[in-house]
Protein backbone atom coordinates (compact mmCIF):
# COMPACT_ATOMS: atom_id res chain seq x y z
CA UNK A 1 0.00 0.00 0.00
CA UNK A 2 1.22 3.49 -0.83
CA UNK A 3 0.23 6.79 0.73
CA UNK A 4 0.53 10.34 -0.51
CA UNK A 5 0.50 13.89 0.83
CA UNK A 6 -0.04 17.19 -1.03
CA UNK A 7 2.23 20.14 -1.55
CA UNK A 8 1.12 23.63 -0.56
CA UNK A 9 0.84 27.28 -1.49
CA UNK A 10 1.20 30.04 1.06
CA UNK A 11 -1.57 32.50 0.21
CA UNK A 12 -0.98 35.00 3.04
CA UNK A 13 0.90 35.52 6.29
CA UNK A 14 4.43 34.51 5.33
CA UNK A 15 7.08 35.37 7.96
CA UNK A 16 4.46 36.82 10.32
CA UNK A 17 3.28 33.30 11.16
CA UNK A 18 6.63 32.76 12.89
CA UNK A 19 5.83 35.60 15.29
CA UNK A 20 2.23 34.99 16.33
CA UNK A 21 0.51 35.92 13.08
CA UNK A 22 -1.93 33.77 11.13
CA UNK A 23 -1.13 32.31 7.71
CA UNK A 24 -3.46 31.00 5.03
CA UNK A 25 -2.16 27.87 3.31
CA UNK A 26 -3.73 25.79 0.54
CA UNK A 27 -2.96 22.17 -0.24
CA UNK A 28 -2.36 21.62 -3.97
CA UNK A 29 -2.93 18.74 -6.35
CA UNK A 30 0.74 17.80 -6.64
CA UNK A 31 1.71 15.08 -4.23
CA UNK A 32 4.59 13.19 -2.67
CA UNK A 33 4.01 9.42 -2.74
CA UNK A 34 5.55 6.97 -0.26
CA UNK A 35 5.60 3.24 0.38
CA UNK A 36 7.32 1.23 3.08
CA UNK A 37 10.23 -0.93 1.86
CA UNK A 38 11.12 -3.80 4.22
CA UNK A 39 14.85 -3.81 4.84
CA UNK A 40 15.25 -0.45 3.12
CA UNK A 41 17.26 2.52 4.37
CA UNK A 42 16.30 6.23 4.43
CA UNK A 43 17.45 7.92 1.22
CA UNK A 44 17.80 11.40 2.74
CA UNK A 45 18.39 12.97 6.17
CA UNK A 46 14.78 14.19 6.12
CA UNK A 47 13.39 10.68 5.73
CA UNK A 48 15.84 9.46 8.37
CA UNK A 49 14.32 11.98 10.78
CA UNK A 50 10.83 10.72 9.91
CA UNK A 51 11.90 7.15 10.67
CA UNK A 52 13.48 8.27 13.94
CA UNK A 53 10.35 10.14 15.06
CA UNK A 54 8.10 7.15 14.38
CA UNK A 55 10.50 4.68 16.00
CA UNK A 56 10.61 6.80 19.16
CA UNK A 57 6.82 6.85 19.28
CA UNK A 58 6.74 3.06 18.83
CA UNK A 59 9.22 2.61 21.66
CA UNK A 60 6.92 4.55 23.99
CA UNK A 61 4.20 2.02 23.16
CA UNK A 62 6.54 -0.92 23.67
CA UNK A 63 6.60 -1.91 20.00
CA UNK A 64 9.52 -3.41 18.13
CA UNK A 65 11.67 -1.40 15.75
CA UNK A 66 10.46 -1.44 12.15
CA UNK A 67 13.03 -3.04 9.87
CA UNK A 68 12.87 -0.86 6.79
CA UNK A 69 12.17 2.68 5.61
CA UNK A 70 9.80 4.58 3.33
CA UNK A 71 10.67 5.17 -0.29
CA UNK A 72 9.36 8.63 -1.21
CA UNK A 73 8.76 10.09 -4.68
CA UNK A 74 8.42 13.90 -4.70
CA UNK A 75 8.94 14.37 -8.44
CA UNK A 76 5.46 15.87 -8.94
CA UNK A 77 6.61 18.88 -6.93
CA UNK A 78 9.61 19.49 -9.19
CA UNK A 79 9.82 20.91 -12.73
CA UNK A 80 12.89 20.97 -14.98
CA UNK A 81 14.99 19.59 -12.16
CA UNK A 82 14.08 22.43 -9.79
CA UNK A 83 11.84 22.55 -6.76
CA UNK A 84 8.86 24.84 -7.28
CA UNK A 85 8.54 26.04 -3.69
CA UNK A 86 5.42 23.94 -3.12
CA UNK A 87 6.54 22.38 0.14
CA UNK A 88 8.11 19.25 -1.28
CA UNK A 89 10.04 18.47 1.92
CA UNK A 90 6.90 18.85 4.06
CA UNK A 91 4.87 16.64 1.72
CA UNK A 92 7.67 14.07 1.69
CA UNK A 93 8.02 13.87 5.47
CA UNK A 94 4.25 13.63 5.97
CA UNK A 95 4.00 10.88 3.35
CA UNK A 96 6.92 9.07 4.99
CA UNK A 97 5.34 9.18 8.44
CA UNK A 98 2.04 8.06 6.94
CA UNK A 99 3.68 5.09 5.24
CA UNK A 100 5.32 4.04 8.50
CA UNK A 101 2.02 4.19 10.40
CA UNK A 102 0.26 2.39 7.57
CA UNK A 103 2.57 -0.59 8.10
CA UNK A 104 1.07 -1.28 11.50
CA UNK A 105 -2.46 -0.94 10.15
CA UNK A 106 -3.37 2.42 11.65
CA UNK A 107 -6.18 4.48 10.17
CA UNK A 108 -4.55 7.58 8.71
CA UNK A 109 -7.79 9.52 9.14
CA UNK A 110 -7.83 8.77 12.86
CA UNK A 111 -4.08 9.33 13.26
CA UNK A 112 -3.82 12.79 11.64
CA UNK A 113 -3.04 14.56 14.92
CA UNK A 114 -0.26 12.08 15.64
CA UNK A 115 1.07 12.38 12.08
CA UNK A 116 1.24 16.17 12.51
CA UNK A 117 3.21 15.87 15.75
CA UNK A 118 5.69 13.34 14.36
CA UNK A 119 6.09 15.04 10.99
CA UNK A 120 6.64 18.45 12.62
CA UNK A 121 9.29 16.94 14.87
CA UNK A 122 11.09 15.35 11.94
CA UNK A 123 10.81 18.41 9.70
CA UNK A 124 12.14 20.78 12.34
CA UNK A 125 15.03 18.45 13.14
CA UNK A 126 15.98 18.34 9.46
CA UNK A 127 15.70 22.15 9.13
CA UNK A 128 17.54 23.03 12.31
CA UNK A 129 14.39 24.08 14.17
CA UNK A 130 13.38 26.78 11.67
CA UNK A 131 10.04 27.16 9.92
CA UNK A 132 6.45 27.51 11.06
CA UNK A 133 5.27 24.02 10.18
CA UNK A 134 2.33 25.38 8.21
CA UNK A 135 3.37 23.45 5.12
CA UNK A 136 3.41 20.26 7.19
CA UNK A 137 -0.09 20.95 8.53
CA UNK A 138 -1.41 21.55 5.00
CA UNK A 139 0.10 18.24 3.87
CA UNK A 140 -1.57 16.39 6.74
CA UNK A 141 -5.04 17.92 6.62
CA UNK A 142 -5.36 19.20 3.04
CA UNK A 143 -7.91 21.76 1.88
CA UNK A 144 -7.32 25.42 2.71
CA UNK A 145 -6.45 26.24 6.31
CA UNK A 146 -5.57 29.09 8.61
CA UNK A 147 -2.51 28.28 10.68
CA UNK A 148 -0.97 29.96 13.71
CA UNK A 149 1.38 29.11 16.54
CA UNK A 150 0.37 31.38 19.42
CA UNK A 151 3.41 31.90 21.59
CA UNK A 152 5.31 29.48 19.39
CA UNK A 153 3.49 26.60 21.05
CA UNK A 154 1.00 24.01 19.78
CA UNK A 155 -0.26 24.85 16.27
CA UNK A 156 -3.78 26.21 15.95
CA UNK A 157 -5.48 25.58 12.64
CA UNK A 158 -8.95 25.60 11.18
CA UNK A 159 -10.30 24.78 7.75
CA UNK A 160 -11.63 27.33 5.30
CA UNK A 161 -13.93 26.45 2.44
CA UNK A 162 -11.88 25.08 -0.43
CA UNK A 163 -13.45 27.24 -3.15
CA UNK A 164 -11.42 30.43 -3.55
CA UNK A 165 -13.47 33.65 -3.81
CA UNK A 166 -11.19 35.00 -6.57
CA UNK A 167 -9.43 33.61 -9.64
CA UNK A 168 -5.98 32.26 -8.77
CA UNK A 169 -3.04 32.05 -11.16
CA UNK A 170 0.22 30.39 -10.08
CA UNK A 171 3.43 31.25 -11.92
CA UNK A 172 7.12 30.49 -11.70
CA UNK A 173 9.14 33.43 -10.47
CA UNK A 174 12.69 32.16 -10.86
CA UNK A 175 15.12 29.68 -9.37
CA UNK A 176 14.30 28.12 -6.00
CA UNK A 177 15.72 29.65 -2.85
CA UNK A 178 16.62 28.24 0.57
CA UNK A 179 13.90 29.26 3.01
CA UNK A 180 16.30 28.81 5.92
CA UNK A 181 18.63 31.48 4.48
CA UNK A 182 15.77 33.96 4.21
CA UNK A 183 14.63 33.25 7.76
CA UNK A 184 18.18 33.79 8.97
CA UNK A 185 18.38 37.18 7.25
CA UNK A 186 15.07 38.29 8.77
CA UNK A 187 16.36 37.11 12.14
CA UNK A 188 19.40 39.35 11.74
CA UNK A 189 17.05 42.30 11.07
CA UNK A 190 15.28 41.57 14.36
CA UNK A 191 18.61 41.75 16.16
CA UNK A 192 19.87 45.01 14.67
CA UNK A 193 16.57 46.88 14.21
CA UNK A 194 13.75 45.28 16.23
CA UNK A 195 11.33 48.19 15.70
CA UNK A 196 11.51 47.97 11.91
CA UNK A 197 11.32 44.17 12.08
CA UNK A 198 8.20 44.27 14.24
CA UNK A 199 6.57 46.96 12.09
CA UNK A 200 7.11 44.97 8.89
CA UNK A 201 5.79 41.73 10.39
CA UNK A 202 2.78 43.51 11.86
CA UNK A 203 1.91 44.86 8.40
CA UNK A 204 2.20 41.36 6.90
CA UNK A 205 0.02 39.95 9.69
CA UNK A 206 -2.61 42.68 9.23
CA UNK A 207 -2.71 42.00 5.47
CA UNK A 208 -3.22 38.29 6.20
CA UNK A 209 -6.08 39.07 8.60
CA UNK A 210 -7.63 41.25 5.90
CA UNK A 211 -7.21 38.35 3.45
CA UNK A 212 -9.02 35.97 5.81
CA UNK A 213 -11.96 38.33 6.31
CA UNK A 214 -12.31 38.79 2.54
CA UNK A 215 -11.94 35.03 1.96
CA UNK A 216 -14.64 34.10 4.44
CA UNK A 217 -17.04 36.79 3.21
CA UNK A 218 -16.45 35.85 -0.44
CA UNK A 219 -15.41 39.41 -1.31
CA UNK A 220 -13.11 39.02 -4.33
CA UNK A 221 -12.20 42.70 -4.62
CA UNK A 222 -11.29 42.96 -0.94
CA UNK A 223 -9.21 39.83 -1.26
CA UNK A 224 -7.30 41.29 -4.22
CA UNK A 225 -6.63 44.42 -2.15
CA UNK A 226 -5.32 42.27 0.70
CA UNK A 227 -2.99 40.43 -1.69
CA UNK A 228 -1.58 43.72 -2.97
CA UNK A 229 -1.08 44.95 0.60
CA UNK A 230 0.68 41.69 1.44
CA UNK A 231 3.00 42.10 -1.56
CA UNK A 232 3.99 45.61 -0.49
CA UNK A 233 4.57 44.46 3.10
CA UNK A 234 6.77 41.56 2.00
CA UNK A 235 8.74 43.90 -0.24
CA UNK A 236 9.26 46.30 2.68
CA UNK A 237 10.50 43.46 4.89
CA UNK A 238 12.94 42.35 2.22
CA UNK A 239 14.34 45.84 1.75
CA UNK A 240 14.75 46.29 5.51
CA UNK A 241 16.47 42.92 5.83
CA UNK A 242 18.66 43.58 2.77
CA UNK A 243 17.02 40.51 1.26
CA UNK A 244 15.41 40.13 -2.14
CA UNK A 245 12.02 38.71 -1.17
CA UNK A 246 10.42 40.46 -4.16
CA UNK A 247 12.65 39.72 -7.13
CA UNK A 248 12.48 41.68 -10.42
CA UNK A 249 10.27 38.91 -11.83
CA UNK A 250 7.89 39.12 -8.88
CA UNK A 251 7.81 42.90 -9.20
CA UNK A 252 7.02 42.51 -12.90
CA UNK A 253 4.19 40.09 -12.09
CA UNK A 254 2.78 42.51 -9.52
CA UNK A 255 2.81 45.38 -12.02
CA UNK A 256 1.10 43.29 -14.69
CA UNK A 257 -1.54 42.05 -12.26
CA UNK A 258 -2.33 45.61 -11.14
CA UNK A 259 -2.74 46.71 -14.77
CA UNK A 260 -5.37 44.01 -15.14
CA UNK A 261 -7.21 44.87 -11.93
CA UNK A 262 -5.64 42.12 -9.82
CA UNK A 263 -2.70 41.63 -7.49
CA UNK A 264 0.30 39.31 -7.29
CA UNK A 265 2.71 38.39 -4.51
CA UNK A 266 5.38 35.88 -3.53
CA UNK A 267 4.14 32.58 -2.13
CA UNK A 268 6.28 31.54 0.81
CA UNK A 269 9.72 32.96 1.52
CA UNK A 270 9.99 34.71 -1.86
CA UNK A 271 13.22 35.29 -3.71
CA UNK A 272 12.11 32.96 -6.50
CA UNK A 273 10.06 29.75 -6.50
CA UNK A 274 6.40 30.40 -7.33
CA UNK A 275 4.18 33.44 -7.03
CA UNK A 276 0.41 33.79 -6.85
CA UNK A 277 -1.88 36.27 -8.57
CA UNK A 278 -5.55 36.88 -7.78
CA UNK A 279 -8.25 38.47 -9.91
CA UNK A 280 -11.89 39.29 -9.30
CA UNK A 281 -12.91 38.03 -12.75
CA UNK A 282 -11.84 35.14 -15.02
CA UNK A 283 -11.18 37.35 -18.05
CA UNK A 284 -8.45 39.31 -16.29
CA UNK A 285 -6.92 36.09 -15.00
CA UNK A 286 -6.78 34.69 -18.52
CA UNK A 287 -5.16 37.88 -19.80
CA UNK A 288 -2.53 37.61 -17.09
CA UNK A 289 -1.78 34.01 -18.10
CA UNK A 290 -1.22 34.97 -21.70
CA UNK A 291 0.92 38.02 -21.04
CA UNK A 292 2.90 36.49 -18.16
CA UNK A 293 4.37 33.80 -20.38
CA UNK A 294 5.67 36.46 -22.78
CA UNK A 295 7.33 38.19 -19.82
CA UNK A 296 9.20 35.07 -18.73
CA UNK A 297 6.73 34.03 -16.03
CA UNK A 298 5.71 30.46 -16.90
CA UNK A 299 2.28 29.46 -15.64
CA UNK A 300 2.08 26.45 -13.32
CA UNK A 301 -1.00 24.26 -13.60
CA UNK A 302 -2.23 23.85 -10.03
CA UNK A 303 -5.53 23.28 -8.27
CA UNK A 304 -5.94 24.20 -4.62
CA UNK A 305 -7.97 22.48 -1.90
CA UNK A 306 -6.46 19.03 -2.47
CA UNK A 307 -7.14 16.24 0.02
CA UNK A 308 -4.62 15.69 2.77
CA UNK A 309 -2.58 12.62 3.66
CA UNK A 310 -4.25 9.42 2.49
CA UNK A 311 -3.94 6.04 0.86
CA UNK A 312 -3.39 5.58 -2.85
CA UNK A 313 -4.82 2.69 -4.85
Amino acid sequence: MTVSAPGKLFLAGEYAVLHGGTAVIAAVDRRAVARFVPGGSPATPLIAEAVKAVQEERELRGLAVLEGAPDVDSSALIESGQKLGLGSSAAAVVAAVGALLEVEGRSLDEARSLVLVLALRAHRAAQGGRGSGGDVAAAVFGGVITYARPGGEKPALRPLRSALPAELVVFRAGAPVATVDHLRAVGHLAERDPKTHDRCLREIADAADEFIVAYESGDAEALVNAVDRSHLALDALGRAAELQIVTPRLALASTLARELGGAAKPSGAGGGDVGVAFFSDPTSAESFRGRAVDLGLPIVSITTGARGLGREN
